[in-house]
């Protein structure tokens, strides 16, 4: 049956009210018998596929908690959070801080926000990273003013280092430990050759690094730093984590300040 366009759309909007409330008013746009059967139809197809799609997005979670409750979670959310993007891969956005708000254990949304910063990550735009050659021949009066520019791929979470283990576990096919109860640490993460990297940052770097991505000039973190060590060594290791932000691919611009080049 070809419908005028006004007419699809009406139907359009009736059946995704229906997947997404429930509102049976679709039932009378639905022609033929067995209307329940076919609208159930599309219905468990569409949830089957959001679960799928959390699941692709959380599969360290998913094979954690075991099938049966990790549907019962994703029923939950996807209640509450209906997908709203035209894209799939923001569905799970909202993941974490719902399950914050659930009675379930405090790890599940930590490791889920790992989980979701991961997929960041890997998803983030691309950007040549700057090499250690592109700030060796800047001169000595230079670096004061120095400003980096980190990629777009980085990303910050706040974690207990079971989290790590447990993901890195699962990546490798092994058991998964157990949820330890211990201190959560900031890790950093970011993406390099296709694959995405993580490590625990000292209290110092992740200090630094907030001051970098508001824009710090290098004198801004050797100060900074010296207000805890001494000046000369607060100012070698703003050098060595330079070298190793370098290193690692996390930074894409260095550029002095304009009132710092002559």
């Amino acid at each position: 049956m070809n419908l005028p366009i006004p007419n699809l759309l009406a139907h359009q909007v009736a059946l995704q009210d229906w997947l997404m409330h429930g509102n049976a008013a679709l039932s009378g746009c639905i022609d033929g018998d067995r209307r329940d059967q076919r609208m159930r139809i599309y219905g468990d197809a569409y949830r089957l596929r959001l679960t799928d799609i959390l699941a692709n997005d959380f599969p360290v979670l998913h094979a954690l908690v075991g099938e049966d409750m990790f549907d019962a979670l994703a029923g939950g959310y996807l209640h509450a959070h209906p997908s709203r993007h035209p894209s799939v891969r923001h569905f799970g956005c909202d993941f974490p801080d719902w399950l914050r708000q659930q009675e379930h254990p405090s790890t599940w949304s930590m490791l889920a926000d790992f989980e979701w910063a991961q997929g960041e990550a890997f998803d983030a735009v691309d950007a040549a990273a700057i090499a250690l050659t592109d700030i060796a021949a800047l001169p000595a009066d230079a670096w004061p003013g120095l400003r980096l520019t980190l990629h777009p791929a980085i990303r910050r979470v706040h974690a207990p280092d079971c989290i790590p283990e447990i993901v890195e576990a699962h990546h490798a096919g092994r058991p998964l430990p157990s949820m330890k109860d211990c201190d959560p640490s900031d890790w950093l993460l970011w993406r390099a050759d296709f694959r995405v990297h993580w490590r625990r940052l000292d209290a110092d770097e992740a200090m630094l690094l907030d001051m970098v991505a508001g824009s710090a000039t290098f004198a801004d973190l050797c100060a900074q730093l010296s207000t805890q060590t001494p000046e000369t060594t607060a100012a070698l290791r703003v050098v060595s984590l330079l070298k190793l932000w370098i290193t690692d691919g996390l930074v894409i611009a260095a550029a002095p300040s304009p009132n710092t080049i002559a």
